[in-house]
């Protein structure tokens, strides 16, 4: 119903004159995420103090302007990394959760953003341009990860612009590399947070990081819609079993990023898991 009733939002914002819907907009910060496409600009207080672009094509973008994404995460972060941490943004589409990480870590610490899809990847790189202070805090990768090297295709969301996953076949080819092999290569002997939010890959990327999880032990904030829990919701029971073989419990997280201890099945759209 969400969709629906942004639909209707839609509609009734696009039948403003715009500068009353720019004043509506002003006023109502969360009626931003039902803007009407063809609305570019430059926002200069996500999180309050960070300049990011918007376009409103973007369902992603359209929520940045409300100036958070991922409020529970946001509020997570801010709890549990600390600065001089190392943290990974898995997924990190046009960097909303990579200026989150990069603020919490601070200048002694990292943020190592990975983003397949080319386009989503050079408006991460815009962003964080508009940002000089986290720039030298952002290591950015143009790849996806996965169980193995290889080459995978972007494939786009119908209906929504900017969202996609990876698949065997398709149109726009994507590098990928396993957790392990990148940490390895990079020499990464510290990582503290991982969020991962790869549309159903989730597994693909804990398998190739097998060595590194059980190793560096991450907190790991990670996508479980219910829609990539698979027909039997066995992609979500792999998911459980895997990480609870490398000594990880799954948590539930809160509003306030507190968390409590769950399964996957009762965390919700996304689930904590602490070593």
């Amino acid at each position: 119903m969400p969709q629906v009733n942004r639909a209707i939002k839609r509609v009734f914002l696009k039948a403003m004159p715009h500068a009353t819907m720019m004043a509506y907009l002003e006023k109502h910060p969360n009626a931003r995420k039902a803007a009407p496409e063809g609305m570019t600009f430059v926002f200069d207080k996500y999180l309050g103090k960070y300049s990011v672009n918007i376009d409103t094509r973007f369902k992603v973008e359209r929520i940045m302007w409300t100036g958070i994404l991922e409020e529970k995460l946001v509020a997570l972060a801010r709890k549990r990394v600390r600065p001089d941490d190392i943290a990974f943004d898995i997924g990190s589409n046009v960097g909303a959760i990579s200026i989150a990480l990069a603020d919490a870590v601070g200048d002694e610490g990292e943020v190592h953003a990975f983003e397949p899809n080319p386009a989503n990847y050079a408006r991460l790189k815009a962003n964080l341009a508009l940002n000089p202070s986290l720039q030298n805090r952002v290591i950015t990768n143009n790849l996806g990860l996965g169980s193995e090297p290889g080459t995978l295709y972007w494939h786009e969301d119908s209906g929504n612009p900017g969202n996609g996953n990876l698949d065997p076949k398709g149109d726009v080819a994507c590098s990928v590399v396993t957790l392990d092999s990148y940490c390895e290569n990079n020499d990464v002997r510290k990582l503290d947070f991982m969020k991962v939010d790869v549309e159903g890959m989730e597994l693909a990327v804990f398998k190739g990081g097998e060595k590194t999880l059980s190793r560096l032990k991450p907190i790991i904030y990670f996508e479980t819609l219910g829609r990539f829990s698979g027909p039997e919701k066995d992609n979500f029971q792999a998911i459980e079993t895997f990480l609870l073989s490398l000594g990880y419990k799954l948590h539930k997280l809160h509003p306030d990023g507190s968390i409590t201890p769950s399964s996957i099945k009762k965390s919700g759209s996304y689930t904590v898991a602490i070593a």
